[in-house]
């Protein structure tokens, strides 16, 4: 039975379709190549948060009802309209994507829905409805009362799946209270949540607490003590999830140490490519969720003279095209079964999302001086479209925590470890860029392991940052804006910063 209930840990990937991290870089050190608008190389840069055409066909993206934002049922048959009754319009074609984003799995690798329903139904005390407590969102369309971002994935041998999808990460609540499309969940307990559905049916109904990382168990004591103090309960659970034991599928391992990780990764950050996961490069990294708002497209990127979209913590993905392959292709999905003719609906409505505007913006005057530093200090780096980067930096030049350089690739070979699919038009870069900054006013995590949780910590606006070096953690770097400023002229970038 204990075997039968490792393989409880066969859980799927959150992948962020733009993770990255906030940065502010130049060549040469803590400010710009120029002032006044001069961007990396000297050449004169186009406004970096000049507005975007609307191309969202009428969608609502934002709003303060989930029933809006969900377009009033009106997703459901959208994509059964596009792809068989011939309504190839943009809005159908639009409201289709959107569907994917919130329903699609892509049978992609998920954890048994057994799991996932025992915690609603059992511990909703302690996880909320549809896991909301852990940071998630729930369905209203969904009986057994799931979260956005959980839909139906590849087979567990004989069982159903429950696999994450784009809204599990890229799906948030605004601290105004408004629920919006493409927005970092930052809320997001990935690693506890994950957990729950692993480690917690192994103590609970097979014991050997002590096989087990003690911040991990400290996750799931609450779940673990409703259990001891009900003995018919576990009866109840045991029954329920005993057809996993038949189910005849491979059981994966959980090393105490990636328990380790997953207890004592912040909110709204992962590691999605670790142990029990199928893909599994042995390195530790984290990285932060980051928002899909404003990505460039391809007219966008030759105006600017960007090699590419550069999506992702490295810059090495090339399209919302490509990273959404990426998705089905990381996640173990059936790669064959999704061409690109498949996945257009979902990158076009990717394509269409745009950063909701700060519902209190900061004081105008206070922003116009920030807008002056933000050329000097911070427009080398945050010189193309929505501020991000228009290269790939070394983690010397930029000083963050290094860790990322290793990722797909631990022995610093140059070549994609563990079998992954990294193709040849989008190798491994070994460095980091600096990302898109539009929206920054809804976040709550900065640098790309999230390890900073304000701007004014960012800017040392109180002083040194914690100074936490353990590697994939680390606090420090980008500390081009900390040393230099005044605490106005700091506020006065902030403002800057805030009010796009």
């Amino acid at each position: 039975m204990r075997a039968a209930f490792a393989s409880l840990s066969s859980l799927g990937l959150c992948v962020g379709l733009s993770c990255g991290l906030v940065v502010s870089c130049s060549d040469g050190g803590a400010t710009g190549s120029g002032g006044g608008g001069t961007g990396a190389g000297g050449a004169e840069s186009a406004d970096p948060f000049a507005p975007m055409p609307d191309t969202s066909e009428g969608l609502v993206d934002t709003d303060l009802d989930l029933s809006v934002v969900l377009e009033n049922g009106a997703l459901e048959g959208a994509c059964e309209a596009y792809f068989e009754k011939g309504q190839t319009d943009r809005k159908t074609m639009l409201l289709c994507g959107k569907w994917m984003f919130f329903y699609e799995g892509f049978s992609t690798a998920g954890v048994p829905t057994l799991l996932p329903k025992v915690l609603l139904t059992h511990f909703e005390d302690v996880v909320g409805p549809g896991f909301e407590k852990l940071g998630m969102i729930a369905d209203p369309s969904s009986a057994d009362g799931m979260p956005l971002g959980l839909s139906p994935g590849g087979p567990f041998g004989k069982l159903d799946t429950m696999a994450f999808t784009c809204a599990s990460c890229h799906f948030a609540k605004l601290p105004d209270g408004r629920y919006s499309v493409g927005a970092p969940n930052h809320a997001y307990e990935y690693g506890k949540h994950n957990l729950m559905m692993a480690v917690f049916p192994l103590i609970a109904l097979a014991g050997g607490e002590q096989n087990h990382d003690p911040d991990a168990v400290a996750v799931i004591q609450p779940l673990l003590d409703k259990v001891a103090a009900d003995p018919a309960l576990k009866q109840q659970i045991t029954m329920e999830l005993l057809p996993i034991a038949t189910a005849g599928a491979p059981t994966p391992v959980f090393p105490k140490e990636a328990e380790a990780h997953y207890a004592n990764w912040l909110s709204g950050t992962m590691d999605f490519i670790i142990e029990p996961l199928p893909l599994n490069d042995k390195v530790h990294t984290i990285s932060k969720i980051s928002p899909i708002w404003g990505i460039p497209g391809d007219e966008e990127v030759a105006t600017a003279k960007m090699p590419h979209a550069m999506l992702g913590w490295t810059g090495g993905t090339r399209s919302v095209k490509s990273f959404v392959s990426g998705f089905v292709s990381f996640g173990g999905g059936d790669v064959a079964a999704w061409p690109e003719e498949r996945l257009a609906p979902l990158v076009e409505y990717v394509s269409s999302l745009r950063a909701p505007a700060n519902p209190t913006p900061p004081d105008a005057t206070l922003a116009g001086e920030g807008e002056a530093l933000f050329a000097d200090k911070c427009l080398s780096c945050h010189d193309g479209p929505r501020g991000s980067g228009k290269k790939v930096y070394s983690y010397d030049e930029i000083g963050t925590d290094d860790a990322m350089k290793y990722w797909l690739d631990p022995e610093q070979t140059g070549e994609a470890c563990c079998d992954a699919p990294v193709t040849e038009d989008e190798p491994l870069t070994h460095g980091i860029k600096s990302p898109r900054i539009v929206g920054l006013w809804s976040m709550k995590r900065f640098l790309h392991n999230g390890s900073v949780g304000s701007l004014a910590d960012l800017f040392c606006k109180s002083g040194p940052r914690g100074g936490t070096a353990e590697p994939a953690y680390g606090d420090g770097g980008h500390d081009y804006t900390c040393d230099g400023l005044s605490d106005h002229e700091k506020d006065a970038l902030i403002a800057y910063l805030l009010s796009h």
